[in-house]
């Protein structure tokens, strides 16, 4: 293979393809955590570096059926030769999903570093110069959320880990972790996820706007990516908690502009105008009732009018509450369509399409038991 082969969370396979590909570019699937992309330059690289759900990075991958242990190791190997550049090395085998039956991922290693070591190549568990991962890969049981592929057989895959990638950290910058909390703060995963998903092969944004930032989750991830930020939102407290967090994270991130005021959605564009390279990246306020009134559809809808008006060639992302039946509905197509903002789903794609923004994705993101969320991705409808 050339390229990069990219290994994801299990936490939802189906959106880390997704985010993969609004990364890296075009995709060929191995495993539903694994896929594979042609593009393995720097700016690509510096680009997975916004992502949510990529756990691995790896060089010169390779892959298999499954077969026994032995006759893996014998191919490890023999990649290896013309793969494994001099000097110490380390094999990493790790599993995906439930397992698979009569493998052994350290009798897999064991075998490989055997066969691998020489005076060129000696074994450095410790702090090795190359690293090889070995990925045990089989089906989620049970996976997370829904996913159309995962029943995918299960393969074996190998590869360098790229010597530039590090998985991305989440210690430290929990919503509790912040200097301004709030019950109602989004993960950070999800934060960054909305802002991974903005990126098109063709469009590297370079600012996140969030007219709705509460506490500022998702344009403290906006910053520690690189990117910079326009944020606003009605509640002077949340203003205030915002502006609170982003000069704690600015801390610990490259130098970017940022700016956050109180001000309603709708005025924003007179506010900052035009904005090249936007993503548009919010999560809707709303309360346990409040997503079924009129007035929270309204202001979803001046969201997408503002959006198109600061920057009608960028993206949108968004969350928007949803029933927990969705995910009945991604099993069954035939069930009843839930409701997305109170009104059936067609309808505010609808709406949106109407300002400006065209649907490309949709996934259910699950929340709790009473409250789901359904992830949803637009690009310039022109």
């Amino acid at each position: 293979m050339q390229g990069l082969t990219l290994i994801g969370s299990g936490w939802h396979p189906a959106l880390f393809r997704s985010e993969a590909e609004a990364l890296a570019g075009p995709i060929g699937l191995v495993h539903p955590r694994i896929v594979v992309t042609e593009s393995n330059g720097q700016e690509t690289l510096q680009r997975l570096s916004r992502a949510a759900l990529l756990d691995d990075v790896l060089l010169r991958g390779q892959n298999s059926a499954p077969i026994d242990a032995e006759s893996i190791a014998e191919k490890i190997a023999f990649w290896a030769i013309e793969n494994l550049p001099g000097g110490s090395f380390a094999i990493r085998p790790r599993g995906l999903g439930q397992g698979i039956d009569g493998l052994s991922k350290t009798a897999i290693a064991q075998t490989a570093g055997g066969l691998i070591s020489s005076p060129n190549h000696p074994v450095d568990l410790e702090n090795p110069e190359h690293e090889i991962v070995v990925v045990l890969a089989a089906p989620e049981d049970p996976p997370n959320h829904p996913d159309p592929l995962a029943d995918s057989p299960a393969r074996i895959v190998w590869g360098l880990r790229h010597p530039e990638w590090q998985r991305p950290d989440y210690a430290g910058r929990s919503p509790t972790d912040r200097p301004f909390f709030q019950p109602v703060s989004l993960d950070p995963r999800l934060a960054r996820l909305l802002i991974s998903l903005g990126h098109r092969i063709d469009f590297t944004p370079t600012t996140v706007i969030d007219p709705f930032c509460g506490t500022g989750g998702i344009v403290i991830e906006g910053m520690l990516a690189g990117l910079n930020i326009l944020a606003s939102d009605l509640d002077g407290r949340m203003v205030a908690g915002t502006t609170r967090n982003l000069t704690w994270a600015a801390k610990n991130s490259a130098e970017v502009a940022w700016d956050v005021q109180e001000m309603n959605v709708g005025m924003i564009p007179d506010l900052w105008g035009k904005v090249s390279g936007a993503i548009f990246a919010f999560d809707p306020p709303y309360g346990r009732n409040a997503w079924k009134s009129d007035d929270g559809f309204q202001l979803l809808l001046k969201a997408c009018s503002a959006a198109r008006s600061i920057d009608d060639t960028g993206s949108l992302c968004t969350l928007l509450p949803t029933e927990p039946t969705i995910f009945e509905k991604t099993r069954d197509p035939d069930s009843p369509d839930p409701l997305v903002m109170g009104l059936p789903w067609v309808e505010v794609a609808d709406q949106m399409l109407e300002r400006g923004w065209r649907v490309v994705l949709t996934a259910p993101v699950k929340v709790h038991r009473s409250l789901a969320r359904l992830l949803v991705v637009c690009h310039p409808s022109h």
